[in-house]
């Protein structure tokens, strides 16, 4: 074998017996996150579909035996999930009772993850001194007692940096919580995405944290990690912040140093993916290992298999995302091909890489990087033959420029449904700038390897190599900030419902189908299957862009924003408005531009007629601004309070620039009317004297905070944003109508608010209550919440029932949580 290789196969579907196995075994994790049965069960599944291939097969019926052996993996797939969410020992982390986190705990533990070296220019705004990394918890301290326990915890410790390596025993006191998505419909599933990593716990300490000596885990991976922290620091002590950051992203798979300039330039111009280390970097890598042992006299055989274990190396180096992993076992694959003398089928070895992901870790299916990578690399697998048939003809620059297109346009088209459902986002200007960038990326990725290879060799590299990475990187930046920077180049879309996914899909296996010769009994039923699913497709999204006219209904929607409130308000005439937006105390986390934008794109909701500003204070006016920059509206209603934050300066900066109408409301201006509803301004009164207002010139800006009442018909709605205790006095004192049957609770439940006099004069049957999940500010008081039980009104708070909504009608009114009907559906 040796000076020659197999030429990889691509062969018809009945040679590729491992992609049905892949389809079956990942449909079976799907069905057990939907059913959540028990692993005995599904063992039951596997073995009776197994046993009943086998007596198909010894019947003489080969095509059905394969048939069960298919469902059979559908059953192993299922048990795989099953056994990681069910079957977990007693003291697994998943299973500690939320009592025990109720304080700082003690654990010890060792160091599965440690923290990769932090460029020293780039600082979270949020924790400026922060070490975060992963650790596999042996005990936690119970009361007086120690408890063995199982499963791994993201530990961020704040103040100075600490060291840690890999195998380090660490012990320290930690406040503890449960991961915890926002409960919104549709909301990215933060539990799961730990949980995809093996996460079950977080925690966060000021210190101080004990470090032993490095005497656990396995020898290979402390060297692992140890040459990718080295690599990491070498990049960034030789060359410029911002090429170190992107060569670290583009070799190591470390995006920590990218800018959102960085961020926005690849997301806009639709090139993001090069930045995850993928197939490119690992065929490079792969293809030049086995060149340079082959030179060097190496047999094939010899060299293929060093090859693998550098494959495999730089997989751990880069982090092992799924991206990376996959690119990894494909060319491993391909390699131990070439030991065999076995001929290489890439759809098999894209169906074996991901059995073996989703065999080791089933929550990797529901990744989107997961997702975006095995659907892109297919839909390249797929095209690729036709794409060299019909352009062979060509000359080679022609073929390449048309190749490397029909191979993106494939490529997009298999991602778009994936990229609308988790960024709402596609980038049209990605089919001509990926023609350059692909190339320079190819080009930066090998001299990055080698420059990497240096740095180990040497702790100053190869300066001149180094150098001319950092300048291609440069380049790569200038062009990707060009391309995002084309008009339309970049589009918002709605969330396309599972529905329209289904029939896109469809319309583009029957695409593929008219593509590849065959008889024309075939293309007949590929044109018909196109036909149906395009108009499908095409149906229900003119029923969501034009749905039928609104009724008589008011609905709200009170979005869990943690410690801040958000309010969706749907009105007859399908008047939309938002009151606030969110926006987390002390942090950089964007609530209007990852959860309140979101919701409303799923919503389909493209345009909003009047943002209410409650009151100019984060929790409830930051997220306002992405708003503003990601969709039209109408106008901006504020109060006669000051606006002193920079986040409400910066905000009505942005309304400047943007143009939108700004209107100050108050007590004293008229009802709006939207169809059969009323909304009226009943607090605070106009301003008088020294600019505060009438009543409230000591109660400073939350009891000057905009109270919004909703009638429809004999019903009402009280919006009574940061509303306190003076406020609610005045409010009385005014004489203005504040009798309704849901309650927005005041101040996220606060001890200062929500006091018995207005408690009785409003005599809500119903309170929605916003809070953080264990926030520090303790809302809301158990005060509180007892005198809303003791007057019989159901309380609903975000915390615990997630978002929640209220229907009004002029029959009546209904109320549920969010985490509430997820549980319904679950039983």
């Amino acid at each position: 074998m040796d000076g020659e290789t197999c030429p990889p196969s691509r062969g018809k579907a009945s040679g590729q017996p491992l992609l049905p196995l892949a389809c079956a075994f990942g449909l079976g994790i799907l069905l057990e996150s939907w059913l959540g049965a028990s692993a005995r069960v599904w063992v039951g599944v596997f073995l009776g579909f197994l046993l009943a291939a086998l007596i198909l097969w010894r019947a003489g019926s080969p095509r059905l035996s394969h048939l069960f052996v298919v469902a059979g993996f559908l059953g192993l797939g299922a048990e795989t999930l099953a056994v990681v969410l069910l079957e977990a020992p007693a003291n697994h982390l998943s299973r500690l009772p939320e009592g025990w986190l109720a304080a700082p705990v003690r654990l010890e533990a060792w160091v599965v993850a440690p923290p990769d070296p932090a460029p020293p220019d780039r600082r979270d705004v949020a924790g400026p001194d922060r070490t975060q990394f992963v650790a596999e918890v042996q005990e936690l301290q119970v009361g007086d007692r120690w408890m063995a326990v199982a499963g791994r915890a993201r530990l961020t410790l704040y103040g100075e940096p600490v060291h840690l390596a890999y195998g380090q025993a660490i012990q320290g006191t930690f406040r503890l919580r449960k991961p915890r998505a926002f409960g919104n419909p549709g909301a990215f599933d933060y539990s799961g995405y730990l949980a995809s990593q093996g996460i079950f716990l977080e925690g966060w300490s000021p210190g101080p944290l004990e470090v032993g000596e490095a005497t656990a885990g396995s020898p290979v991976m402390a060297e692992v990690f140890r040459l990718r922290g080295l690599l990491l620091r070498r990049f960034g002590e030789a060359l410029p912040s911002g090429q170190a950051a992107l060569l670290k992203a583009m070799v190591l798979g470390d995006r920590s140093g990218l800018t959102p300039e960085m961020q926005e330039a690849f997301l806009g111009s639709g090139t993001y993916h090069i930045l995850a280390i993928s197939g490119l970097n690992v065929s490079l890598l792969a293809g030049a290992a086995f060149g340079v042992l082959r030179l060097l006299r190496v047999s094939g055989r010899f060299a293929a298999l060093l090859s693998i274990l550098l494959v495999t190396l730089y997989a751990g180096l880069a982090g092992a995302g799924s991206s990376v992993v996959r690119a990894g076992i494909m060319a491993d694959v391909y390699l131990l091909a070439l030991v065999l003398d076995r001929q290489i089928s890439l759809l098999n070895s894209l169906a074996l890489s991901a059995l073996l992901l989703l065999w080791w870790n089933p929550y990797a299916l529901f990744e989107v990087g997961f997702q975006l990578t095995f659907l892109a690399t297919l839909g390249i697998i797929l095209a690729v033959p036709a794409v060299e048939e019909r352009l062979a003809a060509f000359r080679r620059p022609v073929r390449y420029l048309l190749g490397s297109a029909a191979i993106t346009i494939a490529a997009t088209a298999m991602t778009a449904p994936i990229l609308a459902v988790a960024f709402n986002r596609l980038t049209p200007i990605g089919l001509l700038a990926n023609l350059p960038v692909v190339p320079l990326s190819g080009a930066i990725t090998a001299v990055g390897l080698a420059a990497g290879a240096g740095l180990l060799a040497l702790p100053a590299g190869l300066p001149w190599l180094t150098q001319a990475g950092g300048a291609l990187v440069d380049l790569l930046f200038v062009v990707t900030r060009w391309f995002a920077a084309c008009p339309w180049g970049s589009v918002l879309v709605y969330t396309p419902t599972p529905g329209m996914t289904l029939c896109y899909y469809g319309a583009l296996a029957g695409i593929a189908l008219l593509l590849k010769e065959g008889p024309r009994s075939a293309r007949i039923w590929a044109g018909g299957l196109t036909a149906a699913c395009t108009l499908a497709l095409v149906s229900q999204v003119a029923v969501w862009l034009y749905p039928p006219p609104a009724d008589d209904r008011v609905r709200l929607t009170l979005l869990d924003v943690g410690q801040g409130e958000a309010i969706l308000l749907e009105l007859p005439d399908r008047g939309r408005i938002m009151v606030d937006a969110g926006g987390l105390l002390g942090g950089s986390f964007d609530v209007g531009r990852r959860i309140v934008a979101p919701f409303l794109w799923r919503k389909w909701i493209g345009r909003l007629d009047v943002v209410i500003v409650s009151h100019p204070e984060t929790d409830h006016v930051h997220g306002i601004a992405s708003l503003l920059e990601t969709m039209p509206v109408g106008e901006i209603w504020i109060g006669p309070a000051p606006a002193e934050s920079v986040t409400a300066v910066r905000l009505a900066a942005l309304l400047l620039q943007r143009g939108i109408p700004q209107r100050v409301v108050t007590s004293d201006s008229p009802p709006f009317h939207f169809g059969a509803a009323t909304l009226e301004i009943v607090h605070p009164a106009p301003r008088t004297g020294m600019g505060a207002p009438a009543g409230t010139r000591s109660r400073g800006v939350n009891d000057a905070t905009l109270v919004v009442r909703l009638g429809l018909a004999d019903k009402a709605i009280l919006l009574t944003g940061d509303l306190g205790r003076d406020g609610e006095a005045a409010l009385l004192k005014s004489g203005r109508p504040v009798r309704a049957q849901v309650l927005k609770v005041p101040h996220h439940g606060s001890r200062t608010s929500s006091t018995a006099p207005f408690l009785r004069a409003v005599a809500p049957e119903i309170a929605v209550l916003s809070a953080g999940y264990r926030n520090r500010f303790r809302h809301p008081h158990p005060e509180i919440v007892e005198r809303y039980r003791a007057m019989g009104v159901r309380l609903l708070r975000t915390d615990l029932d997630g978002a929640i909504s209220v229907e009004m009608t002029p029959e009546g009114i209904r109320a549920w949580g969010y985490r509430e009907r997820e549980s319904q559906k679950d039983q």
